[in-house]
């Protein structure tokens, strides 16, 4: 056993290193280039609360500066101001670098668990193949959410996974998963309404079993207390500055300038940027009102936009479902210096997508068909199509609709994984059979 073991562990640390110096290296190419975007996009927006976390002890807004941060929360802006802690104020490298790290562990932590969930050469495909993905390597080289989050929704997959797999309940366990969705949410908000699925599946959990209701009430208490003290503190602390008891101010605005912009921009008939910028002028800057009540009253129009339209409103969450699945237009390609706008680059990566999403469905059919930790592994896919509905929107459209999908891509592997191992022995096993007028006694020796 052990002389087996030892070429799964090369194969694993070699996977690792080759991440971590890949990795690094297009990292240090692109502060070598002055390649790392520091101003573009959402990135500013998480650099400016590092900032003020880091030299005033508060997470607020360095624009304009002093005002409380609302629509970012604390998790990955404290992360930033962490490694500036360690390695210097502004050195986004570092920060970068660390990312890498954290990607690496990502490899790790898939292994580990598709190694639970099957067997451990399962674990190094699953080990390879997020070694492999573009978007993760993309992510880690990106100041954003993308990298952080894709490891701890894979750590909220392999506790949940180890939780509902034993038969006793282990409150520790159900503690830990509590903890780990309360973090994942305080990086992205997308998770906050997770806990609901949880729920559900305890609730089935019961039904199937027929558990004490004791049980059951202490796995719920186990679970919610760290989400409470968490999640409801943040939530307090918005209350107590910001005048909300919302987790963040980022669904309204999403809700209100992506969604509901949307539907203007279908009934209108202009382009989703004019109807954002539309909406943005009638709404109306913060001024001088709170942005609990001013982010309030968004929500609130955003809702009675998509309510009035609700036809409307489903055609912008599908198109934005669509571009989750489907887009391979953004910088993925970038990564190994490839151009990602022409077809000889899109055609075979959209063959290899396709592929990946086959190989998904048929590892989680082999799954429901095996009907063994049904609940596990439920709560494992779960996670990965609950984030996928959660984001899907006007806002996931284009090259945005990658980084929605980037952070579940490590859960979806594993099912991958599985089914990419099962046809693999199909395939070998087919090639052992003799043919079919020929006696099986000679296929042999002659092989």
């Amino acid at each position: 056993m052990r002389s087996r073991r030892l070429p799964l562990v090369a194969i694993l640390v070699a996977i690792l290193l080759a991440c971590v110096v890949g990795r690094g290296v297009y990292v240090i190419h692109l502060a070598h280039t002055n390649g790392i975007e520091t101003t573009v996009g959402d990135t500013p927006t998480y650099l400016g609360p590092a900032r003020q976390l880091l030299e005033h002890g508060r997470f607020d807004s360095d624009s304009p500066p002093g005002q409380p941060e609302f629509l970012r929360t604390p998790g990955y802006p404290a992360f930033i101001a962490a490694v500036y802690r360690v390695f210097g104020e502004n050195d986004n490298t570092a920060v970068l670098l660390v990312q890498v790290v954290l990607s690496a562990l990502t490899v790790l932590l898939a292994y580990l668990l598709a190694a639970r969930m099957w067997s451990e050469p399962i674990g190094l495909l699953a080990a390879l193949l997020v070694a492999l993905d573009p978007l993760q390597n993309t992510s880690a080289s990106m100041l954003l959410t993308e990298s952080l989050g894709a490891l701890l929704l894979l750590a909220v997959a392999a506790i949940g996974f180890v939780a509902f797999s034993h038969e006793r309940p282990r409150l520790g366990l159900w503690a830990g998963l509590g903890l780990a969705i309360a973090v994942a949410t305080l990086v992205r908000p997308v998770t906050y309404y997770l806990p609901l699925l949880v729920v559900v599946l305890l609730l089935v959990r019961y039904a199937r079993r027929r558990d004490r209701w004791l049980d059951l009430t202490k796995i719920l208490a186990a679970f919610l207390v760290p989400l409470v003290v968490v999640i409801g503190g943040w939530q307090l602390r918005n209350h107590e500055r910001v005048d909300s008891w919302r987790i963040s101010g980022i669904e309204a605005k999403n809700l209100y300038t992506f969604r509901a912009a949307g539907v203007v921009a279908r009934e209108s008939g202009i382009s989703l940027e004019e109807a954002r910028h539309r909406v943005r002028e009638e709404f109306g800057p913060l001024g001088s009102e709170s942005q609990g009540s001013y982010y309030g009253r968004m929500y609130r129009e955003g809702m009675h936009i998509l309510t009035a339209h609700p036809g409307d409103a489903i055609i912008g969450f599908l198109d934005g479902l669509w571009s989750e699945l489907s887009t391979v237009r953004a910088k993925s390609f970038a990564f190994v210096g490839l151009d990602s706008s022409g077809d000889a680059i899109i055609v075979p990566a959209v063959i290899a997508l396709v592929g990946f999403y086959a190989l998904c469905v048929y590892g989680m059919v082999l799954v429901a068909r095996r009907r063994r930790d049904i609940l596990a592994y439920a709560f494992v896919a779960g996670i990965a199509f609950y984030v996928l509905l959660a984001s899907a929107g006007p806002e996931a459209v284009g090259a945005r609709g990658e980084r929605f999908r980037a952070p579940i891509v490590p859960i979806l592997i594993l099912f991958a994984a599985r089914g990419g191992a099962s046809v693999q022995r199909r395939v070998r096993n087919r090639r052992r059979l003799p043919p079919a007028d020929e006696p099986a006694g000679r296929g042999r020796d002659e092989r």
